[in-house]
């Protein structure tokens, strides 16, 4: 067999694997030790439609839905760290680097399922952000979900959905608040 015909049987593998992930709930990457997330804001690229301040409250009310569950979110000040750089630091903010498919991603390291750092992008050329406040603060409650360890849910009512499995859900009655389902996944990683 080609080296070239086993690289395209592992993509087809991966896109399989990728899209079998997505249609339900996976185990949770690891947990935060001590239940404490500590997290930076950074406001470089911010979208000229959105104030700086405004941003960062978006993002600091976000984080902290999450404290039900029994996790210490802590917003740890402004950075000029750009998030996604995994350079130690636990950074959210906004990227353009990331696909324009996407409306935010997380990124991070773990070691034997323990959390090391959790980079929150959302993606700040979505002008769909700009007509719906409501699916901006799922998008970020979401992420936050991710930095704590939750994976996506397969309910299309929980904050943790993945979008591509419920693209028929008008925005302005998504979940910004974790879902009792959302807040029992999250309290069975931090028991």
């Amino acid at each position: 067999m080609t080296r070239f015909a086993i690289s395209f049987i592992f993509l087809m593998m991966s896109i399989y694997q990728s899209n079998a992930q997505s249609l339900s709930e996976q185990p949770t990457p690891g947990a935060w030790p001590n239940r404490v997330f500590r997290w930076y804001y950074s406001a470089k690229g911010v979208p000229n439609w959105l104030n700086g301040e405004v941003s960062r409250d978006l993002f600091i009310n976000a984080a902290n839905r999450w404290k039900i569950c029994g996790i210490d979110v802590q917003f740890m000040g402004d950075t000029d760290l750009l998030p996604g750089k995994l350079d130690g630091t636990n950074v959210a903010g906004w990227s353009n680097q990331i696909s324009k498919n996407l409306r935010g991603l997380t990124v991070g390291k773990s070691s034997s399922n323990i959390l090391i750092e959790r980079d929150i992008l959302v993606q700040s050329e979505r002008t769909e952000f700009l007509y719906s406040r409501r699916l901006l603060e799922k998008v970020i409650t979401h992420e936050f979900g991710h930095a704590i360890g939750l994976t996506h849910s397969s309910r299309c009512d929980d904050v943790m959905s993945l979008a591509a499995n419920c693209p028929k859900i008008d925005p302005e009655i998504l979940p910004i608040n974790p879902t009792e389902n959302d807040l029992s996944r999250c309290k069975s990683i931090y028991k």
